[in-house]
């Protein structure tokens, strides 16, 4: 399939409107911030690396030509400067994530590469891509490494601390689901075909493996429209939300509503054929100097707020 390049595209094009907003709240928290540069002081990244490359299979161009090269595809239409590090994993379940600051990581589970198929996985692949460019990593490591922290620091303070690590807790899985909108909204610009979306959707969700050769993706659309109406309902709405609220991902046939919206507004269409440009800054963190993204609320190498990181002209 010959699919279209989005030179320029910047995250800001397609950035589900949720995800912005809740990220902002969590950004202004103080206890956030001081979390970020704790957390990048005591090497908790090095940690996580280390378990992901000592413990799955790392992807290269000659041991799994195909995987690299749908990787490499990914990047290139939706314009990542740099190729991460892929590995696969051990699994039934048909799961991907992301993680590495610094140097990315994407890990594929085996299921994800025996149930899906080449034009699904490349979806999958480039939701991945997505979180990288939109620069959620950072944030990801931070959501999964507080459940930890609470509890070692609980045990030690006689679980003071708790009240401090749930209310964070909470606010980080808040949103980390609403990221997946934004990475969803990257994974159908770069493979470019709703039905290959909403069909790897179907399969995420739990489809049998006797009905992948024959998945009817105009029910489960139609499903996914659907289920934007409760939302009319108060008491509905109040249910959706606390059933999700411990989770870190929202339900499978939410995310379709929400791209499919996305897809009958227009502006998938519209990102698809003429992709913003966003002008960057190069910028500097004035405590440890290391490069910084312009879309990033923190500097990955100390974890300074980026109102006190300087920006100098291209």
């Amino acid at each position: 399939m010959e699919r279209k390049q989005l030179t320029g595209l910047r995250p800001q094009a397609y950035e589900h409107p949720w995800d912005k907003k809740a990220l902002d709240a969590l950004q202004a928290s103080k206890s956030f911030a001081a979390l970020v540069a704790k957390l990048n002081e005591w090497g908790f990244e090095r940690i996580l690396r280390v378990q992901l490359t000592g413990s799955n299979i790392k992807v290269t161009a000659d041991n799994f030509p195909e995987i690299h090269e749908k990787v490499e595809e990914a990047r290139t239409v939706l314009d990542l400067p740099t190729s991460p590090e892929i590995y696969l994993a051990g699994g039934g379940e048909i799961n991907a994530f992301t993680a590495g600051v610094n140097k990315p990581i994407v890990v594929l589970t085996s299921a994800a590469i025996d149930l899906l198929t080449d034009e699904e996985l490349f979806f999958v692949i480039a939701h991945e891509l997505g979180h990288i460019k939109s620069g959620h990593v950072l944030y990801y490591q931070i959501a999964q490494f507080v459940p930890v922290l609470g509890e070692v620091v609980g045990a030690a303070t006689l679980g003071i601390s708790n009240l401090f690590s749930t209310g964070l807790e909470a606010a980080l899985l808040n949103w980390k689901r609403t990221s997946e909108f934004t990475a969803d909204r990257a994974g159908l610009l770069a493979c470019q075909d709703v039905n290959v979306a909403i069909s790897a959707m179907m399969k995420i969700a739990g489809l049998p493996l006797k009905y992948h050769g024959s998945i009817n993706t105009e029910d489960f659309i139609a499903q996914a429209r659907a289920f934007e109406s409760m939302d009319s309902d108060t008491l509905s709405w109040l249910a959706k939300g606390l059933s999700i609220m411990g989770q870190s991902h929202p339900w499978t046939v939410m995310r379709a509503n929400q791209f499919l919206t996305w897809i009958d507004a227009g502006e998938y269409e519209k990102v698809l054929n003429a992709p913003p440009e966003t002008p960057q800054l190069k910028r500097f963190c004035s405590h440890c100097g290391a490069a910084v993204a312009a879309t990033a609320a923190f500097c990955t190498g100390c974890g300074t707020r980026v109102g006190v990181i300087a920006a100098a002209p291209n």
